[in-house]
């Protein structure tokens, strides 16, 4: 036991401490998954409200329609609307008129109705929430109804863990820089010997947060990647929880062994020791965090070619699916492939056909970028071929979110754009910011540059800064830059005219 307890804490020791260092080196994309993971618990908290029904009865017509309670609104303006009366036939006696129904301010309901005798035609609009009648509303021919409902009374509470995870939200990346420390600090301490009880007892609890984590992700298909390594050691949700499983064994054993775990040195140098590394841990994660990662592990990184990864190689595998049928039989649903269905005469045996379902058998080769996309504002056009086959200098200029983008580097923004326009540098300027935004956004700083617009995960994939720039010659990437260092002309000369 002297032996096995000794050798876990070192094994378990390094572990921590790569791990620690590993997210340290990109904080900001640590960040990223806490905020995934708040969002989730959040809006998994949340009751299921209920809904708003609508009955819009005209002549002897019923259309029936919902709206999904928020619970931030408390208010539900609703607006009908009728166009006047038209002939649409110079032969026949038809009226037409087109009807728009509106719950505040969501279109959910728009047709055109027909009648011989407009004098005749009647409507009404009836609404309720859980089959309680709270509202009703005579229309008829008039022309405009505004109306306000205070559903506050029907609307169910947030629990206050709902809350607690939205505020969170904000400050993900200083929680993730405290995990990387703690990670960090905790690995340096269980290796040297320091105050054993209090490490141990904290990397259970860490180890305990983690494998709830990871089989939350697991279990309910919910963050598809924990980012345990980052994205230098990519782990799938199961993955990631065995390997906690196992971390939070181990740290038993040790526990077990607690009388074996000796002081390697003094407590006095220990807590030099650590005062260094807590220092230098939180120095490294500030640092990855203002710049850029030390050690770039993202698929635009300098040297990568972006179309060699983002392209099925020839003859490389493909997906393979099967035909199943599905067919009922006393209630019960069951798979057949086709040579079932050949060999046996299943309407004989009492199956009814449900559907036909393509399974997957096996996966082909997936392109380690398969997301990556240069959209028009309708995001009808996909540009990236255009893109690839520039095969000069070119510069993506990513706005992953262009109302929370370093305000403070537009200036010398402006001056690459000019920069690159003198130089015949393509530019292909990149968010997933609404189009309304982003018009507001360049008039108020007068960018004179059409945007294309993305996935806001893959951009923010592509370059941990908001905006970031990743310069490439033909397909392979030159050089990355954040906000926060953004290169001077003579920097641009440099690595366009080597």
């Amino acid at each position: 036991m002297k032996y096995l307890a000794n050798f876990l804490r070192i094994g378990v020791g390094l572990l921590f401490i790569f791990s620690g260092l590993i997210k340290s080196n990109d904080p900001t994309g640590f960040s990223y998954k806490l905020d995934e993971y708040f969002s989730v618990f959040s809006a998994d908290l949340e009751p299921k409200q209920d809904s708003v029904i609508f009955y819009f009865n005209q002549q002897n017509n019923t259309d029936t329609f919902s709206s999904k309670i928020n619970p931030n609104q408390q208010i539900l303006n609703i607006i009908v609307y009728q166009n006047p009366w038209i002939n649409s036939s110079n032969e026949v006696s038809i009226f037409e008129r087109k009807i728009s129904f509106s719950v505040s301010g969501q279109e959910i309901f728009n047709s055109n109705t027909l009648t011989s005798d407009t004098l005749e035609y009647s409507s009404e609009l009836n609404f309720e929430i859980s089959n309680k009648l709270i509202g009703h509303k005579k229309i008829g021919n008039m022309s405009y109804l505004s109306e306000s409902i205070d559903i506050s009374s029907h609307i169910i509470p947030n629990p206050i863990w709902v809350d607690f995870f939205q505020k969170l939200r904000p400050y993900s990346v200083y929680i993730a820089i405290g995990i990387c420390v703690i990670e960090v600090l905790l690995g340096i301490a269980l290796i040297l010997g320091w105050a054993p009880r209090i490490i141990l007892s904290s990397i259970f609890i860490l180890t305990l947060f983690f494998t709830f984590l990871t089989w939350y992700s697991a279990y309910f298909n919910k963050v598809t990647d924990c980012g345990c390594f980052g994205d230098a050691i990519k782990l799938t949700p199961w993955e990631s929880f065995y390997k906690d499983i196992i971390l939070g064994i181990a740290t038993l054993i040790i526990a077990l062994g607690f009388k074996h775990l000796k002081p390697m040195i003094s407590t006095p140098f220990s807590v030099k020791i650590l005062t260094v590394s807590l220092i230098s841990s939180v120095g490294f994660s500030l640092y990855c965090w203002h710049y850029l990662p030390v050690k770039n592990f993202l698929k635009f990184k300098k040297g990568n070619n972006i179309y060699d990864l983002a392209n099925v190689p020839d003859g490389a595998p493909t997906d393979v699916y099967e035909n199943i049928f599905l067919y009922s039989k006393d209630g019960v649903n069951k798979e057949f492939t086709i040579n079932d269905i050949s060999s046996r005469n299943l309407q004989e045996e009492g199956y009814v056909f449900v559907d036909r379902i393509d399974k997957l058998i096996s996966k082909g080769y997936e392109p380690e970028i398969n997301d990556f996309k240069i959209m028009d504002v309708d995001r009808t056009n996909d540009y990236v071929e255009d893109f690839y086959s520039d095969s000069g200098y070119k510069l993506l200029i990513v706005f992953n979110d262009i109302e929370k983008s370093n305000s403070q580097s537009i200036d010398q923004l402006k001056n690459i754009i000019r920069f690159c326009k003198e130089n015949e540098i393509s530019m292909y300027p990149l968010t997933a910011s609404k189009a309304e935004n982003v018009d507001a956004f360049s008039k108020r700083h007068n960018l004179n540059i059409p945007f294309y617009y993305g996935d806001k995960t893959n951009l923010k994939s592509i370059i941990r800064s908001n905006p970031g720039l990743v310069l490439l010659q033909k397909n392979t990437v030159i050089e990355n830059w954040p906000s926060t260092r953004l290169p001077s002309e003579e920097d641009l000369i440099s690595v366009t005219r080597p």
